[in-house]
C-alpha cells in the first residue's frame, strides 16, 4: 500500500485552543488550593502532555488526579467551542491539497471534544479517526496512539506521516517508525532537536509531503 497517510496533532498544530486550557486550568487548580496566576507560560510549555501530567507536575496528589481532571473537563466544556479556532493557513492548506489522502487525529486531547471542535471548525469530513486520549492506554511519546489509528487499513511505514508541534509528537513517530514532520508553534521552541523536518506553518508542511515520492 503506498498511499501516504497524515497523522496530525491537534493543539498547535491545527487548532489554538490555549485560552480555554488555559481559563479551565486555572479555575481547577484553585480547588486543591494552587494558585497558578502568573504561571500561564509555564502552563502553556505542557500543553502536548497528558492532564494527568500537567497537574502532576503542578502538585496536584496522584490520588485526586482524575477527580481532578473530571473538574478540569467540567469548565473545559463550557468555554472550549468559543475559545478555539483554527490555525493560519489551516483550512486553506487542506481545501487545496492536490490529490486526496488517508488522514486522522492523534491527539492526546479527549476523543468527544476533538471530534466537536472539528465539527464547529468544518474540518471533520477530511479524517477517517480520532485518535483521542481514552482511545489508548498509553499516550504520546508511546507509539500505540499511531498503530491505533492505523489498524484496519493497509499502510507502508514510509508512507505514513505523524505531523505535530512537540516532543511528544516526534518521539511517537519515531517509537512508531513513521514519519515525523514538525510544525513550528507557541507550545515549544526546539522542535528542531526532535525532527529532522521542522517547517513554520501547517501549509509548508504539506506542500513538502506532497512532493515525496
Amino acid at each position: 500500500m503506498d498511499k501516504k497517510i497524515l497523522l496530525f496533532d491537534l493543539d498547535g498544530t491545527l487548532i489554538d485552543s490555549t485560552e480555554a486550557i488555559l481559563e479551565s486550568f486555572l479555575k481547577t487548580s484553585m480547588h486543591y488550593h494552587i494558585n497558578l496566576k502568573g504561571f500561564e507560560q509555564e502552563i502553556e510549555n505542557l500543553i502536548g502532555m497528558t492532564l494527568s501530567d500537567m497537574f502532576l507536575h503542578f502538585g496536584v496528589q496522584s490520588h485526586k488526579i482524575q477527580e481532578c481532571i473530571n473538574i478540569y473537563r467540567g469548565y473545559y466544556r463550557e468555554v472550549f467551542l468559543e475559545k478555539t479556532h483554527l490555525l493560519p493557513k489551516v483550512k486553506e492548506s487542506f481545501e487545496n491539497l492536490s490529490k486526496p489522502y488517508r488522514m486522522a487525529i492523534v491527539t492526546s486531547k479527549s476523543h468527544v471534544f476533538s471530534e466537536q471542535i472539528l465539527k464547529k471548525l468544518g474540518l471533520i469530513k477530511y479524517f477517517f479517526t480520532i485518535v483521542g486520549i481514552e482511545d489508548v492506554k498509553e499516550p504520546k511519546p508511546s507509539a500505540e496512539p499511531i498503530f491505533k489509528a492505523l489498524e484496519g487499513i493497509e499502510y507502508n511505514l514510509n508512507k505514513v506521516y505523524m505531523i505535530g508541534d512537540t516532543s511528544f509528537d516526534m518521539q511517537a513517530a519515531q517509537n512508531a517508525g513513521v514519519i515525523g514532520i514538525g510544525v513550528n508553534g507557541r507550545y515549544q521552541k526546539n522542535l528542531h532537536l526532535y525532527a529532522q523536518n521542522v517547517f513554520e506553518n501547517i501549509e509548508d508542511a504539506l506542500k513538502y509531503i506532497e512532493e515525496q515520492e
